[in-house]
């Protein structure tokens, strides 16, 4: 390019300058570009919370209610138990695998049939299986929210069917995925793209497809759950990794789940990358009163890792607040304080410090001394 006067070059430059200035970044046109009415992306590990739109809201979640019901229904246990279905299980609507009154299947091979296709039917034999009634499985859900301290959410039923008082938050759904997340089973299921069950009076199975298309079309796709009501509108929980990077992402009315999704998950892969706190690998000493052990060492449950902006690699902080002294005995794994991870100094995630080993309780001075008595002969 030639300019024949000074006056064209500095045009040329002021120009050239206004378009570098205003041109908009990639952060803030990957979350402007999202057609949902609520949106979550965090880091599987630590928590983090990468991006963000109306995630606090209170909104109906459709069949990502079921991500709670699959968790309760892992949590029970006894997962061969047989199940009996009832008349009120076979006879709920919408979503299903057309369970007959009187059919039995196992915990096991209704909690693919929750997951997989979204049955209904199979949500409410869960419920009833677990709780001994739907009304009280309900109640169970809505304690477990307590305890993971959702405070935009609340259960009506355990499938998802549009319900007054049946409301979650994008907020409060990842982090309830993310504490399923922590179980292999729950893991499998997310990940299962078909399989078959039996059909009574049937001489083929039941085959159960997943619905999340996402395990399909994007690379490295680990599940979890769609979702859809005429009032909840499309909603999907997702969640994939790349290397060591582990990502949720939540969408909630949204007019293209899929493609919101991987744009929440392309943000996360393509500027963020994992940061692991090597500090956090040492352990620590908590003193022991009354016990074997006069010392026990404790240390994270997990490998401390959180996704960063690379500028941000250098303004990592862990913070850990233990206990001064236990008593014996203490077994190992159990909590014992926790750490939390700062990033200039706004707390970004938290981690449990666990017990490494067991410490027995010191036996009485008479029984020392009988054992040493006895030594001598």
């Amino acid at each position: 390019m030639i300019f024949k006067n000074n006056r064209n070059l500095w045009l040329f430059i002021f120009v050239f300058f206004l378009v570098i200035l205003f041109q908009p970044k990639a952060e803030a046109a990957s979350a402007a570009d999202i057609s949902a009415k609520a949106a979550i992306l965090i880091d599987e590990d630590s928590g983090r919370v990468l991006l963000a739109e109306n995630a606090e809201q209170r909104l109906p979640e459709a069949s990502l209610t079921k991500i709670m019901t699959a968790l309760l229904v892992i949590e029970n246990g006894y997962l061969d138990k047989d199940v009996v279905i009832s008349k009120n299980a076979a006879e709920t609507g919408e979503s299903s695998i057309w369970l007959e009154e009187g059919e039995v299947l196992s915990r096991k091979e209704l909690l693919y049939a929750l997951m997989l296709p979204s049955a209904n039917d199979a949500a409410v034999a869960l419920a009833e299986s677990v709780a001994g009634s739907e009304e009280l499985f309900v109640s169970q859900m809505n304690e477990r929210v307590r305890e993971l301290n959702l405070q935009n959410t609340h259960f009506a039923n355990p499938h998802g069917l549009d319900a007054e008082g049946h409301y979650t938050s994008a907020f409060d759904l990842a982090t309830l995925t993310r504490e399923g997340m922590k179980d292999p089973l729950f893991r499998d299921v997310v990940t299962t793209k078909e399989m078959g069950i039996p059909w009574s009076g049937h001489d083929w199975e039941r085959s159960l497809i997943n619905r999340n298309q996402l395990l399909n079309r994007y690379q490295g796709s680990r599940g979890v759950k769609t979702g859809y009501t005429s009032n909840a509108g499309c909603c999907l929980v997702g969640a994939a990794q790349r290397g060591d990077m582990k990502l949720i992402t939540v969408v909630m009315n949204s007019y293209d789940m899929y493609g919101d999704t991987e744009k929440l998950l392309n943000y996360g892969f393509d500027n963020y990358e994992m940061e692991f706190l090597e500090e956090a690998e040492q352990p620590c000493q908590i003193k022991v009163s009354r016990g074997t052990s006069k010392t026990i060492s404790v240390k994270p449950e997990r490998q401390l890792a959180v996704a960063v902006l690379p500028a941000e690699k250098d303004q990592l902080t862990l913070k850990t607040d233990l206990a001064e002294q236990v008593q014996a005995p203490v077994k190992k794994g159990s909590v014992l304080g926790k750490g939390t991870v700062l990033l200039n100094d706004k707390e970004i995630g938290q981690i449990n410090y666990i017990a490494q080993e067991d410490v027995a309780k010191k036996p009485p001075f008479w029984v020392a001394f009988i054992d040493w008595f006895r030594s001598l002969f």
